[in-house]
């Protein structure tokens, strides 16, 4: 009985040695050329290249230059904003930015300092999928200094679409706007939207 065995275990290896060395790479090689469908690109991407476009929005925001901030839009831009509101294409979000930039004295993304007062550096990734492209997630804290003397800092997070120019075609921003809407002497900038 010990001989079969030991005959079935030295067969199987060998076999077993066979399949993996000949036969497998062969299966392998043959569907060089088949009608395969290629794999989905989907997943976690550098996002370097994204990231550069945001720290030009980051100086735009800062220096309120509307013309520098229009730059990095497609002229079809989809801006999502809290409570449903839209900001659509560049003219609108001329008119927008116009205003708001108007109503403060100091504006800056990625404070070092999230709203507990807690070190916060900006996190950051890149996103990839077939079907919607690639994304910059963000999430980070803004400070905003109204020119009535009254500050806020929020945390904002930020889903950032980009086209094959790497221009940004959809912005969806999330943050508690009661805490901006606070700020305005005047009427909320973004009631023209409604």
């Amino acid at each position: 009985m010990n001989n079969i065995n030991t005959f079935i275990k030295t067969n199987y290896t060998i076999m077993k040695k066979f399949i993996l060395t000949l036969i497998f790479p062969v299966l392998l090689l043959s569907c060089e050329n088949c009608d395969c469908p290629e794999p989905k690109s989907e997943g976690i991407i550098d996002h370097t290249e994204m990231e550069a476009q945001a720290q030009l929005m980051k100086l735009a925001f800062a220096n309120k230059d509307v013309d520098a901030m229009l730059d990095l839009f497609t002229d079809d831009l989809t801006w999502w904003l809290p409570n449903n509101q839209v900001i659509q294409g560049k003219e609108q979000a001329k008119a927008v930015f116009e205003d708001v930039f108007s109503r403060f004295e100091i504006m800056t993304m990625d404070t070092p300092k999230n709203a507990a007062g807690d070190d916060f550096p900006p996190i950051i990734m890149g996103t990839t999928s077939e079907e919607n492209g690639n994304w910059l997630l963000r999430w980070s804290p803004f400070y905003y200094k109204a020119l009535n003397g009254k500050e806020v800092t929020m945390n904002f997070h930020t889903a950032i679409a980009f086209n094959e120019e790497n221009k940004i075609r959809v912005l969806a921003a999330y943050y508690d706007r009661s805490l901006l809407i606070n700020l305005y002497e005047n009427e909320d900038p973004l009631k023209a939207l409604e």
